[in-house]
Formats: C-alpha cells, structure tokens, sequence
C-alpha cells in the first residue's frame, strides 16, 4: 500500500507540474498576441506556406476530421457519454465531464471575445468568428484529458492505459494540426487551446476527482 501511495503521490505532483506548464503555456502565447512579438513571425510564416500542402484529396479528408470536434459532433459525443455515464451511475465522474466540456466552451468563447484576433484567410472553409484561442483545439484537448482521467483508473491492463493516454494526446494534437492546414487558425491559436483545455481539465482533476478520492 505505501508504495502504490508513493506512485500516486508521484503521479499527482507530475499533473501538477504539467498543469502549470501548460498554464505558462498559454500565458505566453497570449502575451505573444497581444504585443505580436515571439510567436508572430512563426503564426505569419506558417499561414504563408500552408496551402503548399493542400491537395485535393487529403482537403477533404482534414476537413471531415476537423468536424469531428466541432460543436454538432462534439454536443451529439457528449450527450451519448453523459447517457451512458448515468447508466453506470458514475456520478462524480459525470459531473467532472459536464465541468469540464462546458467550462473550456465558456472559456475559449470568453477570452476569443475579449482578445478579438482576426483569424488567418481560408480557402477551404468559411469560418466566421475570432480566432484566439482555437475552440476546436480547447474542446479537443479538454474531452481528450477528462476522459482519459474518467477511464484510466477503470482500466487494469497497462498495455490499454497506455494506448488510451496515446489517444488523449494523438486527437488534440490531429485537431489542432488540421486547423492550421486548413488556414482558420494561426499556429499561437492552436497551441494556446491546447494548453487552455489541457490547464483547465487537470485543475478539476485535482479538485473533484483526486481531492475526494
């Protein structure tokens, strides 16, 4: 027992230390907006050359994924797992979800309507709001995060928490990846969303879940 409490104690202190990373994370790319310094010479290069990659093909296919994270995929996801979260009568683990998706929803749109970044032009698709921080990288990364902390500790195998913790961080990074493909966000948007859903899920994690384990 002390040394499975060791490991957890151990566990917690790295989620600690990456929730604040990923909070200093965003900090800086915040900063880098509004004063367009550090990162806005990478934002403006990478929008430059982004259509050097479009094909086609592989247009379509970003495009389906990157629905996949958006509001209609994402609300019809999220209604489903409540559902089945309610059958398992895992009511903590349903009120951590529900903390979560809506207030990284609540915070991206809050801070996007503050900063006002006008996004990148788009030949692909139309989007119409501002564009820091990227909802679909927030959303991506805070569903990702929160049900890898919901499943993980349901799960026995080692082999299969290590495939499920790839997956939590294979779809945010996908997601993001096809925004800036697709020219809707600058490279700053995505990587402020990712570490805004990762900061805010890891900070319920602590408080709902480890705190009253």
């Amino acid at each position: 027992m002390k040394v499975v409490s060791e490991s957890r104690r151990g566990r917690d202190k790295i989620v600690i230390l990456l929730m604040l990373l990923a909070l200093l994370l965003f900090l800086f790319m915040l900063y880098s907006v509004v004063t367009q310094t550090f990162f806005y010479d990478i934002d403006l290069w990478v929008s430059a050359h982004s259509a050097q990659m479009h094909q086609p093909f592989l247009n379509k296919v970003v495009i389906v994924i990157t629905h996949l994270n958006g509001v209609i995929a994402s609300a019809i996801f999220t209604f489903f797992l409540l559902v089945y979260l309610i059958y398992r009568k895992w009511y903590k683990e349903l009120r951590f979800y529900l903390f979560s998706f809506l207030g990284a929803s609540l915070f991206f749109t809050l801070i996007k309507n503050i900063v006002e970044r006008a996004r990148p032009q788009s030949e692909l698709i139309d989007v119409i709001n501002y564009s820091f921080p990227s909802g679909h990288s927030t959303m991506a990364t805070a569903m990702a995060v929160a049900l890898y902390f919901i499943f993980v500790p349901k799960i026995d195998s080692s082999k299969k928490q290590s495939l499920l913790l790839a997956a939590a961080i294979f779809w945010p990074l996908l997601i993001a990846f096809t925004r800036v493909y697709l020219n809707v966000h600058w490279v700053s948007d995505t990587l402020a969303g990712l570490s805004l859903g990762f900061f805010w899920v890891t900070l319920l994690y602590l408080i709902l879940i480890k705190k009253q384990a």
